[in-house]
């Protein structure tokens, strides 16, 4: 990739931050993680145009066609890996102020635990964050991978689908949308505080999707209908389930009702 393309994508990130950008790479998070491992200090985002492997959470595969968006932030943060439950959310937000700064109804964009975000009820991004252990129970680095449909999404997910250009109904280049992005994310982790997020998980919650409804969810080992009442302190899904019994629900996924894809 020309040292000018280098330099175009260098100046959309904020002061601080630095980007490599490639044109087609297997996984914008296994660079970042593989830099992460070399000793990378600096916070640093890794972005192309296509992902050959891309991959989503839980192992699935992410959808890696021009036009929509793929990248990492590789980051260190001096904190305990107990202390990450509620970035996911933190994430989330980011990508909301996001869809909604690129020209989506406020209303329509909506948070989907765990870590998605929808517009007009339809998935419209993909959040993977992966970390390094260092000593002690502390991080070495974190990755933030996100992907964001802006021109494309797929007809065959598991959950309905859309694009950001489909709802706003105009192109949006993957430049314009990564500098809000990056600047958004940053400010949000900037004024992250582990210990004190009450006020984030209380944002989340009003911009949650399936808040106090009867929903599907869906772990690795079983499938079962309850209802959605908000989150714990540290990111836990609190549930009603139908014999009146409450659960905390750490892993999974939620979806609109019995059988639906």
């Amino acid at each position: 990739m020309s040292s000018l393309i280098q330099q175009e994508w260098q100046s959309l990130a904020p002061q601080g931050v630095s980007v490599c950008f490639f044109d087609e790479c297997r996984s914008t998070n296994s660079l970042a993680t593989e830099q992460g491992a070399l000793g990378f200090d600096q916070a640093t985002w890794f972005v192309a145009n296509r992902q050959t492997d891309g991959r989503g959470r839980r192992g699935r595969s992410w959808l890696s066609n021009d036009g929509n968006l793929f990248c990492s932030l590789l980051t260190r943060l001096e904190l305990k890996m107990s202390e990450l439950s509620t970035l996911p959310y933190l994430v989330s937000l980011a990508v909301r102020d996001t869809f909604i700064q690129l020209g989506c109804d406020t209303g329509a964009v909506q948070c989907k635990w765990p870590n998605d975000v929808l517009i007009c009820e339809k998935k419209s991004s993909g959040i993977l964050i992966e970390t390094s252990a260092g000593d002690h129970g502390t991080i070495d680095f974190v990755v933030i991978g996100i992907g964001l449909n802006l021109a494309h999404y797929p007809s065959d997910a598991q959950f309905p689908a859309t694009c950001v250009s489909k709802e706003i109904r105009e192109e949006v280049a993957t430049s314009k949308a990564f500098k809000i992005l990056a600047s958004r994310l940053k400010e949000r982790l900037d004024k992250w505080n582990p210990s004190d997020v009450a006020q984030m998980i209380e944002e989340w919650v009003s911009v949650s999707w399936g808040l106090s409804q009867r929903r599907e969810i869906r772990t690795s080992g079983e499938t079962f209908m309850a209802t959605l009442n908000g989150l714990d302190e540290k990111g836990g899904l609190e549930l009603l389930l139908d014999d009146g019994t409450r659960r905390t629900l750490y892993a999974g996924d939620v979806f609109g009702s019995p059988g639906a894809h």
